[in-house]
């Protein structure tokens, strides 16, 4: 039996305009220029592999699903942290990876999302600091480390550093 997501969500669009025209140019192609009918087609495939349909949070992973066959497993273990955007076009939700990759969530109803995501990380995570885990971290921290001792901001105010590109960019 397969396990059940905790929580779904659908993209905040659901018509893909990009795909729609690139099949109008295809059409065109065929009544006469077949250069037109390959660059149509060409980009529809890619439109319909590149742009997601849904969105679905299971216990140790984010699963993007876009157009068929293709769905993305993203392991929470390579997720680093969540932030949010306001955009003039609206709120987004930017999942930051461990490796500084980031990918861009466009969900219809992105507070609640991103509140069963962080859920499901916290709870992630939660697992994963086991005994072992706390006696390793602190072998490697120190006995003196703490959080009274941190000087590292949060993740939300460092900027820039996964990368050599300047990060504040919303993209």
């Amino acid at each position: 039996m397969q396990e059940q997501p905790i929580h779904w969500d659908n993209h905040r669009t659901n018509l893909n305009l990009t795909f729609i025209f690139a099949l109008i140019v295809a059409v065109i192609g065929i009544l006469g220029q077949p250069v037109l009918f390959v660059l149509g087609i060409g980009v529809a495939i890619y439109s319909w592999l590149t742009n997601p349909k849904q969105y679905l949070i299971y216990r140790d992973a984010l699963v993007i699903i876009y157009g068929r066959p293709r769905t993305k497993a993203y392991p929470f273990q390579e997720i680093s942290h969540l932030e949010t955007l306001s955009l003039p076009m609206g709120e987004r939700l930017r999942v930051r990876m461990v490796n500084g990759r980031r990918i861009m969530l466009l969900t219809k109803d992105s507070e609640t999302f991103r509140a069963k995501l962080d859920e499901a990380l916290d709870a992630f995570h939660g697992e994963q600091r086991g005994t072992d885990y706390d006696q390793e971290t602190q072998r490697e921290i120190g006995p003196n480390a703490g959080p009274e001792n941190e000087t590292e901001p949060p993740p939300e105010s460092r900027m820039g550093e996964s990368s050599s590109e300047d990060d504040d960019v919303p993209y």
